[in-house]
């Protein structure tokens, strides 16, 4: 579910920089006023605890490097006292073992980028060591925590452009599946795995996203209706909900998938499903 990216997180749609909702955050729609519903990653740093004595805590980053967490956090604005911060930090026991995490949020900055959240397991008295990282678009932690990272920001440009999508108004259009589901486990992040309910939503999807006609572009900068970009989110679930396998996922890609340009599409796929391996732990 995409939440307005970084509208809501710059604090141009009523949000400050560390969540807290100001005066002016409604929307005012000719008779009515809209309130903002609240992203669940805010809440979930909002509500949780934390540390007065953030230099007190020391951290051990996957580089091996020691730093508290004052210090890191500095460190993710550039350490640059003028510049906007929006980063966060809270406890929370992810895996219900008893021991509590220390999550740290932060947000980028940019056009549509990016959430980075860090997670670090409680090691001894005021040390946590780092076991994962997550960066991408919009990542919600839900009540129960459940990760809901979203695929967007990987594919978001994928042969059209970051705000288009495929437009489908009808009762037979395809079902939106564009986020991966992630949970911390036995000291990482694991998938929660597709279920047979799942599996029959993405097949049903690139069955009809197959029958669609063919948009030939005619440029490599040229955008297509957002049809590409449907194909790759559900191709992107598929592979991380049902094993990680690249060899069944371009199978399924080849089955429904016969465009012209289907090499180069795949090509793009494997490229931009690489470069989300590499960034996240997961």
């Amino acid at each position: 579910m995409n939440k307005f990216f970084a509208l809501v997180m710059t604090g141009l749609l009523g949000l400050s920089a560390n969540g807290q909702e100001e005066k002016d955050s409604v929307m005012y729609a000719r008779d009515s006023v809209i309130e903002l519903e609240t992203d669940p990653t805010t809440l979930f740093f909002q509500q949780a605890e934390k540390t007065k004595s953030p230099g007190k805590l020391t951290l051990v980053t996957k580089s091996k490097k020691t730093v508290t967490l004052k210090k890191f956090i500095a460190g993710l604005n550039g350490d640059l006292a003028d510049a906007p911060l929006y980063a966060d930090h809270a406890f929370s026991d992810l895996d219900n073992d008893g021991k509590k995490e220390l999550l740290i949020w932060n947000y980028t900055g940019g056009a549509h980028c990016c959430d980075e959240i860090y997670i670090f397991r409680n090691a001894s008295a005021n040390k946590y060591q780092q076991t994962a990282k997550l960066f991408g678009g919009h990542t919600m932690i839900m009540e129960d925590r459940i990760f809901q990272f979203s695929l967007n920001e990987y594919f978001g440009y994928f042969f059209t452009c970051y705000a288009c999508g495929y437009g489908d108004t009808t009762d037979a259009a395809p079902i939106d599946v564009s986020s991966v589901a992630l949970k911390y486990k036995n000291g990482r992040l694991q998938i929660i795995p597709g279920d047979k309910e799942l599996k029959s939503i993405i097949y049903d999807n690139l069955g009809k996203l197959g029958e669609q006609p063919y948009e030939k572009l005619a440029d490599v900068t040229d955008f297509d209706n957002g049809l590409r970009k449907e194909f790759a989110f559900n191709l992107a679930a598929y592979y991380y909900a049902f094993g990680k396998n690249l060899i069944e996922t371009q199978k399924l890609f080849n089955k429904y998938y016969k465009f012209p340009d289907a090499k180069k599409v795949w090509s793009a796929f494997a490229k931009n499903l690489a470069a989300l391996k590499a960034d996240n732990d997961f």
